[in-house]
């Protein structure tokens, strides 16, 4: 077990090599984004496939909780699902509705799929490693941060994420500004008070966000790796190719 908090990156670009090349780079677990990205469902079963293979815990942003949304990547075998703008309590019910098996929720069952070793594990089996999946929860807006504790301690929820972008958004401010940043620590406070698991996006922030109590952390996307990358690389050789001008 790697020290501090668990990291991790969002996948937006519909290659399963990407899955491969950040496990290379030591990272945790990913997240396939099937919200904002153009991703298949083929897809993101193939990236599982690959996370599984790779040693790093696949997880996938759901768009939604309806069965659709959820049911085809559990049974592909993810280790568990992000689900986006969640705002109280009764949406966090509803995630657990879609992700857990009855008695806790309503998801249907299948032991055919790679969650249930494609027929291997008995049904038994299966439902009982059902109950391993992860479901975090994304609070996104001023109201599901004041609602973050009750959201978290809904039956069935593991975590927490907190979306500092759409909550500016939602606020309609800045990124890092002053208002948004005060109800982020006032939910950072709630989750340490009610030991509550908490993620969240980081950046060149990432160790200021640990003395902070999170527990894992997103540190960008694929693609904003890759321009990020790129730009160094051009940029050094831009300068280089500049001095032997001078020269």
């Amino acid at each position: 077990m790697t020290p501090g908090p668990r990291l991790g990156a969002w996948v937006k670009l519909p290659t399963p090599e990407t899955v491969e090349l950040l496990a290379v780079a030591g990272l945790d677990f990913v997240v396939v984004d099937d919200e904002h990205a153009t991703i298949d469902i083929r897809t993101i079963s193939t990236m599982i496939s690959t996370a599984l293979g790779c040693g790093i815990e696949p997880y996938v942003r759901v768009a939604g909780v309806s069965p659709r949304d959820v049911q085809p990547a559990l049974d592909a075998g993810a280790h568990g699902l992000f689900v986006p703008q969640v705002g109280d309590a009764s949406d966090a019910q509803r995630a657990v509705n879609a992700t857990r098996f009855p008695p806790l929720g309503r998801r249907g069952a299948s032991n055919s799929g790679r969650a249930g070793h494609w027929g291997v594990q008995s049904l038994a089996e299966y439902i009982e490693a059902g109950s391993d999946v992860k479901l975090i929860l994304q609070t996104e807006t001023p109201g599901a941060l004041a609602a973050i504790v009750a959201i978290a301690q809904t039956p069935g929820v593991d975590g927490v994420f907190i979306g500092p972008s759409d909550l500016a958004v939602s606020m309609g401010v800045e990124l890092g500004d002053p208002a948004a940043r005060a109800l982020i620590v006032a939910a950072e406070q709630s989750c340490a008070i009610h030991d509550i698991p908490v993620g969240t996006t980081a950046a060149d922030d990432a160790v200021d966000l640990v003395g902070r109590g999170y527990r894992f952390l997103v540190l960008g996307t694929d693609a904003g790796l890759l321009r990020s990358g790129a730009s160094a690389a051009v940029a050094r050789a831009r300068a280089r190719s500049e001095e032997a001008d001078v020269g």
